[in-house]
Order: C-alpha cells, then structure tokens, then sequence
C-alpha cells in the first residue's frame, strides 16, 4: 500500500463533512513523535519480545483488522525466502493490503510517547517490517529514485525532513500520479527497500522507506517550470539516519547497549531517489 507521510495522511474532505473550508496544510519536519525505532543492537531481544509478549496479543485485540490480517498472511506464506523469515514476508503482507496500514502509519506518525511508555498497539508490525526492509537492503544494492503522489499540501520552511512513518513510493512516476497532484515527491532513498515481490500490488513497484531515514530538501518545484508533474514537486535527497528511540523498548541489556553507543546514530546516506505515497493510498 502506498500511504502518505510526515504527518499527512489523514485527510478528510470538507465535502464528506459537509463544510466549507479551507485545505489544511502539513508540515514537513523531523517527525519528532514518530516511532522510529530501528533495532540496531538489539534485534534478537526484540525478536523475543515481540515472540512472546506482542505478537499473539496485538492478534487478539485486532486493531483495524490487524489480527486478521496477520492471519490471513500465515496461509499465503507458509515458508520464509530471499532471506526474510515467515513473520517478515507475513508483515510486507499485512502492511501492502488495504485494510491496516492507514491506522498502523497514523500510529507509527504520533506514537512515540506510547511506544517509551508500552501501550504502543503495534509493536510486533513495526519490529517484522523494520527488520524485513533491513535485510532486503543487505541484497539491493545502492540507493533508488522513487515517487511519491499526493493531493495534500505542506508547508517547507526545513532544509532537513523524515517522513516521519512507513513511506510508500514507487519506482515508476506514472503509477504515483493516480494517488494525488497537488503535492509531489521525488525521492532520493538510500533506505528503502523494494518490496514489489512482497507486495499484494506488485504492479505498483513499491520501494517503503523507514521512518528514521532522513532527507535534505534539495529543490522545490512548482507547475510553471519545466517537466513539474504536480502543482509541486518536493526533491529529497537522503542525508542518513535518525533513530530516537532506539532500542527503547528491548531487554535492559541492550538498553545499556544503545545508551553506550548514543540514542541516535547519525549515517550519511549515499545517492537515492524518492517517490510519491500511497498504496491504494500513495499519499
């Protein structure tokens, strides 16, 4: 599914609610409440924890249909490949379908005093799809250009951005123009992983970005130069990594281990290219 980011996507038409109003704008930031855990130290211990505290809860409570879903993805994939293990390939399932990922990204996007404090409703997806995206990266070499359609507006007034959640974004342009063309995105990511054969809408050619991936806003175009395919057309250019909550959820030991080793690792991305965001939502 391509969704979009940085605090955007919930975007509710006046016509639907009846009133005459103006378009809300977004902004695009460093995401500061977004859960932006990457793992880095600690994944067998969240592995564990996921396994045997998370995963058959967040099942039982099935926020937005997650437990189905989860579920239903156990008979599609009943052995692991490419190196990804069954819970990984389960969550580019769940994650790529119609009915979880604007309620997960939502979460993902505002959650992050919820995931310190342990009432996060999504750990178990956000663990498998950080990790999957981790181990795909390992075997996809470089960075990508993808795209990025949306029919939301934003205000810039930042040289550095996350998006902040789960970013969908295709390596075709054509496909991101039926998701929106108010507000564009062409994305440099050295991050994100193509997930077009995990995707339940392969012919989307998906590449999902991480939340803690970060961007320099290298131009800003709008409709009246040349080759601008959308009122305007955002340019990132990956800058690295900014994980705030790293491994704040695992074992106390690997606690001690993030701490020694920063709350945040700072890595410079090399050449990437981004897209537009939305599965059946591109936004």
């Amino acid at each position: 599914m391509m969704l979009t980011t940085a605090a955007l996507i919930l975007i509710v038409t006046c016509e639907v609610l009846g009133q005459d109003c103006k378009v809300r704008k977004y902004s695009l930031d460093m995401a500061p409440d977004s859960v932006d855990d990457q793992y880095d130290g600690c994944s067998k211990s969240m592995a564990r924890k996921v396994e045997t505290q998370y995963l058959n809860k967040e099942i039982s409570v099935n926020i937005s249909g997650f437990g189905t879903a989860w579920k239903n993805g156990t008979k599609k994939t009943p052995v692991g490949k490419d190196n990804l293990a069954i819970n990984h390939l389960i969550a580019l399932d769940v994650y790529t379908g119609i009915h979880v990922y604007n309620a997960f990204n939502n979460a993902v996007r505002a959650g992050n005093k919820e995931y310190k404090n342990l009432t996060f409703g999504w750990y178990s997806l956000h663990f498998w799809l950080t990790e999957a995206l981790q181990i795909l990266k390992k075997t996809q070499k470089g960075c990508k250009k993808t795209y990025r359609g949306t029919n939301a507006e934003f205000n810039n007034s930042n040289k550095e951005i996350r998006l902040g959640s789960f970013t969908s974004s295709s390596l075709d342009q054509n496909v991101t123009k039926g998701f929106g063309n108010v507000s564009c995105f062409e994305i440099y990511t050295c991050h994100g992983a193509d997930v077009t054969k995990y995707s339940q809408y392969p012919h989307q050619k998906e590449v999902l970005i991480p939340p803690f991936e970060k961007f320099i806003v290298s131009d800003v175009k709008k409709r009246d130069q040349d080759d601008v395919w959308c009122e305007t057309v955002y340019m990132l250019k990956s800058s690295g990594i900014q994980s705030n909550l790293n491994c704040a959820v695992a074992s106390t030991d690997s606690q001690r281990y993030h701490k020694s080793h920063s709350l945040s690792r700072h890595i410079r991305g090399g050449r990437q290219e981004l897209l537009s965001d939305q599965h059946n939502s591109f936004l």
